[in-house]
């Protein structure tokens, strides 16, 4: 049985459409957006790892802390993986150089903390250049914690191309 969360939150991102969902701890937010962003990758074309991997993943999650961002990743594994989904995540007290070896390998999903994000992007780990789908988990936390620059410095790696119209369009988009 969907919990509240789940049942407002996964028809509209089966839709694509954008979502901001506020629920208490343990209430399914993490499969609330989890499903749909796995539904909208399967409906892609299938990654070829050995040819691939330099495009970057499909999706982008952002978590404040390293232990959302492994709470994250372990659901997004256990749901990924029968599906054949890569998840790599990147988070600070971990080698960067290994994280960044797992990149290299090619995933769909990548999971990462905001400083740790800005440094394998900046040192050129990883690249967003195929990335449409982003979830900002504990959004308003990640403001309060003081990461907003890092998460712009994050999304200015976005291709233009991706971005859904910032005007009237956006609202009328079926």
């Amino acid at each position: 049985e969907p919990t509240p969360i789940q049942r407002q939150a996964i028809p509209i991102g089966l839709q694509n459409r954008d979502v901001i969902g506020i629920a208490e701890t343990g209430s399914g937010k993490t499969a609330a957006f989890l499903i749909p962003l796995l539904a909208w990758i399967r409906s892609l074309p299938a990654v070829d790892r050995t040819l691939d991997a330099d495009n970057g993943p499909y999706a982008l999650i952002l978590a404040p802390t390293r232990e959302l961002a492994q709470q994250i990743e372990e659901e997004a594994v256990k749901f990924g993986k029968p599906l054949n989904i890569v998840v790599v995540s990147v988070i600070g007290g971990l080698s960067r150089e290994e994280q960044g070896f797992k990149l290299r390998l090619g995933c769909q999903i990548v999971i990462g903390t905001p400083g740790r994000l800005i440094d394998v992007l900046e040192n050129r780990y990883l690249t967003l250049q195929q990335c449409t789908y982003v979830v900002m988990d504990e959004a308003d936390r990640m403001i309060d914690m003081g990461f907003e620059t890092d998460v712009k410095r994050i999304l200015e790696y976005l291709p233009v191309t991706n971005q859904k119209p910032d005007n009237e369009l956006a609202e009328n988009t079926k």
